[in-house]
């Protein structure tokens, strides 16, 4: 892969990727080259090419799936739209589980007390 100045390798992955997409030789729900390969192809550690996986992810372009594959979203380029009210929901539950644990703690070292 050429060096492209003022890009970090991951960086250059990741709009490398984006340019196979946009140009249509990758079209969408296809899985990508396997991570080893694609590592190969762009003359990158396997860990460089991870983080522009999960770059590419959280922008929108891709899903990753575990033991599975690397696919080409439906709609490249669109990232994942967060649910708010999910999430609120998740920290309270996680709150929750949270003092409960705590207490069970205070309890626990009342009676070794």
């Amino acid at each position: 892969m050429d060096a492209t100045p003022g890009l970090a390798a991951y960086e250059r992955v990741v709009q490398s990727i984006k340019d196979e997409i946009a140009s249509g030789q990758l079209a969408p729900m296809q899985k990508l080259r396997g991570n080893r390969k694609l590592a190969e192809e762009h003359g990158v550690a396997l860990a460089t090419l991870q983080k522009a996986l999960k770059v590419l992810e959280d922008e929108g372009w891709v899903t990753l799936r575990p033991a599975v594959g690397v696919f080409v979203n439906n709609e490249p380029g669109q990232a994942r739209k967060i649910d708010v009210q999910t999430v609120i929901g998740q920290l309270d539950q996680l709150q929750a589980t949270v003092e409960s644990l705590a207490e069970r703690v205070r309890r626990l070292e009342e009676r070794s007390a």
